[in-house]
């Protein structure tokens, strides 16, 4: 069975717990990312978000600690969306809002409470195109956007009515004007950027799925598949490592949470 080491090819991986250190002494931090984390997200700049409960901590690519985010009363950050690193979307599902924050991980608008805007229920949130959202209701199964002014602009309707499926979705992403929403038990729903509904494309129970540059990464079962929605074409790559939950790759470098929440990486 493999074993789960920080080595690779001979080298140590410079996994490091990251002690407190005020904004005063950021600029002095020991370069090292969090040896811990729920889970965590890589933007298009090649710079890294990290949540541990309510706490979200923004790391340059040479883990450089650059900002820290963190509101108490909201509790825990339940999904973060940084496809905009200049417009940064938390989702707190407990208290049902969106916060907004800037590159600098400063706040941007008061919360969003989508109880307000008549979805009390909602269960998934993600960004949208000019500063719009998305957001999933499993109350009328539908797919609802809203733009920055919180006017409703597109609803998918009945999603059970044009799919055939009662789905309980468990990710929703926007991506290259596609709509994207994954279902652990009947796959992934693609969507155009009005909601109107495309094609299901049958990959179940899947750990983990995460698309840049048109070119989408599936995690199943230890094994990454680069999969091309357009040609259909997967290739298959086993992993190094047991019980990984999520995997992103930004030019020489992987990185990845297990089960156990341990966050490691090596270069290619």
């Amino acid at each position: 069975m493999k074993s789960l080491k920080i080595f690779f090819v001979g080298i140590p991986l410079l996994i490091i717990a990251l002690a407190f250190v005020s904004s005063s002494v950021y600029a002095q931090a020991k370069s090292s990312f969090p040896s811990k984390t729920d889970f965590f997200q890589l933007d298009l700049l090649g710079q890294l978000y990290f949540v541990n409960g309510s706490e979200l901590k923004k790391y340059s690519k040479d883990a450089v600690l650059l900002n820290t985010f963190s509101n108490l009363y909201l509790g825990d950050i339940t999904s973060l969306d940084v496809s905009d690193p200049m417009n940064i979307l938390l989702y707190y599902d407990d208290n049902n809002q969106i916060i907004l924050l800037d590159n600098q991980l400063a706040v941007k608008n008061s919360p969003i409470d989508l109880s307000e805007l008549g979805y009390e229920q909602a269960s998934l949130v993600c960004l949208s195109y000019n500063n719009g959202f998305w957001l999933f209701d499993p109350i009328s199964q539908a797919l609802i956007r809203f733009n920055n002014l919180l006017d409703e602009t597109d609803n998918s309707g009945n999603i059970l009515n044009v799919t055939g499926y009662q789905i309980q979705p468990v990710q929703l992403i926007e991506r290259d004007n596609q709509v994207i929403l994954r279902d652990n038990k009947y796959g992934i729903f693609v969507f155009d950027r009005f909601g109107n509904y495309i094609k299901r494309i049958p990959f179940v129970n899947i750990d983990d799925l995460y698309i840049r540059s048109g070119q989408w990464q599936i995690l199943k079962n230890d094994t990454n598949l680069f999969f091309n929605p357009l040609t259909m074409q997967i290739d298959t790559i086993p992993l190094l490592y047991n019980n990984v939950n999520e995997i992103r790759i930004n030019k020489n470098r992987i990185y990845y949470r297990n089960n156990k929440n341990n966050f490691f990486y090596h270069d290619l």
